[in-house]
């Protein structure tokens, strides 16, 4: 039997550690999930989710500078028809609330009256209907009732009519006012006989309204003739996925604007009443008790914090390296590594990549994985240069430049992938031939023969 003495080194991380780790990685939906988990568990936890109502008011105010842009270049396009300009078919991926801001001007509204009607278009449900009472809206944007109602009235005004709707039967009533239809009877007819309308009972229709048995089935007719959810033909994304992003990226007149989502940061607080009673109960084993978890209360709020700084941190160092993309678009996007970022932002590769990982940031050319921002270089020299500097460019970058060489290249004989390789030289790009087939390949481009045969298909 031998027996040695070996030194090794193991790397221990302790529970708190890897919970820090764990919340720096969620996403803002794992973030509400974990906490209200660990409120059940432990009651000297409080927990409350703020209301977004800074990034909510700063994106229905975005919502209104964007409708203004559009409208504008609509009014500047002098190939714009009246016709074209209020012709409101539905396209197919065009949303109901993209429909009505269509028909409304949002610059004729004060302020307040545009962001109140800002809320309820996102409030509309899939069949077109207000989620919020007009008390409810009142409140929150701090105005009268009547003010919110004269709102509504409005949007209820609009294209597809019956929109706006509390309920079924002002969603019809809307509809046969409309169509300049409505009168006592019918109006009765929808507010108290819906269930029988269904069921087809005419006779107990009459009888109940005093009419005669043909008027009722003719009645009848006529309401089941209308459209009980005129939301529903527009486009829905229930059955995607909903991405909430973790990163605001807004531009203004002249200057951008980092804000993190309202959502992303439950305020944790330890319980008063627990705090109270660790501080005077005398039982060892409460205190014990009640210390540890109050103990864990804290611990949870300075992962928060920390999570909240980190990604403040990377976003920042982010839009630094990448303004040009957020200034002119996605075809400006530069190189860059996670290694630049964590040195400037003074904290470790690995952390930068939990940071980002599933995590979501919104700006004026739509919603990006954060991920999306680290593109990896392609290097390219230029064969005019005696010095013969490096440049560097982005796989994306090179990946368009071949979709730009491509839709130059003869029909009848397409470019292979080595004149690809000299087109691509001649603007400064040297990769190799093997790489230029894994770029085409990802950019889901056929190579030389199956782009021939597309053309003579």
């Amino acid at each position: 039997m031998k027996i040695e003495l070996r030194a090794k080194q193991n790397q221990v991380m302790s529970q708190r550690m890897l919970q820090s780790m764990r919340i720096l990685q969620m996403t803002a939906q794992e973030l509400e999930s974990y906490v209200n988990e660990l409120a059940l568990e432990n009651p000297a936890l409080d927990v409350e989710f703020p209301a977004s109502d800074s990034i909510d008011e700063y994106q229905q105010s975005y919502d209104i500078q964007e409708q203004d842009r559009y409208l504008t270049l609509r009014q500047n396009n002098d190939d714009d028809t009246p016709k074209e300009r209020w012709n409101f078919t539905t396209g197919q991926d065009e949303t109901l609330r993209e429909h009505l801001l269509s028909q409304l001007d949002l610059r004729r509204f004060s302020r307040q009256d545009a962001l109140i009607l800002s809320f309820l278009l996102e409030n509309l449900d899939g069949r077109g209907y207000l989620t919020e009472d007009a008390g409810f809206v009142a409140g929150r944007f701090h105005t009268d009732t009547e003010v919110v109602e004269r709102l509504i009235q409005l949007l209820q005004s609009l294209e597809p009519v019956g929109v706006c709707a509390r309920s079924l039967e002002e969603c019809l009533l809307l509809q046969l006012s409309d169509a300049e239809l409505l009168d006592d009877t019918l109006e009765r007819m929808v507010s108290e006989c819906l269930e029988l309308v269904a069921r087809s009972k005419y006779s107990a229709i009459a009888a109940k309204l005093g009419i005669s048995s043909s008027a009722a089935a003719k009645y009848s007719a006529l309401i089941r003739s209308l459209d009980p959810k005129p939301g529903s033909h527009f486009y829905h994304q229930d059955d995607a996925l909903y991405i909430v992003p973790d990163v605001y990226v807004f531009r203004s007149v002249d200057h951008f604007t980092i804000s993190l989502s309202g959502t992303n940061s439950p305020a944790v607080a330890v319980n008063s009443y627990y705090q109270k009673l660790c501080n005077s109960t005398d039982d060892p084993e409460t205190r014990t008790y009640l210390q540890e978890k109050i103990k864990q209360v804290q611990w949870l709020h300075q992962c928060i914090s920390q999570r909240q700084s980190t990604l403040r941190k990377v976003a920042e160092e982010i839009f630094k390296r990448q303004t040009a993309f957020f200034a002119q678009g996605p075809a400006q996007l530069q190189p860059m590594k996670m290694s630049e970022v964590a040195a400037a932002a003074e904290i470790h590769e690995s952390t930068v990549s939990r940071t980002i990982d599933k995590k979501y940031l919104q700006c004026d050319y739509g919603v990006f994985p954060m991920s999306a921002f680290f593109q990896r270089r392609a290097t390219a020299r230029d064969r005019r240069s005696v010095a013969r500097d490096e440049q560097n460019f982005t796989s994306d970058g090179v990946k368009r430049m071949l979709l730009d060489i491509i839709q130059t290249e003869p029909p009848k004989k397409p470019f292979s992938d080595r004149i690809l390789c000299e087109k691509l030289q001649e603007r400064g790009v040297t990769i190799s031939r093997r790489t230029i087939a894994k770029y085409r390949e990802e950019a889901g481009i056929p190579d030389a023969s199956g782009r021939k045969n597309n053309i003579d298909s």
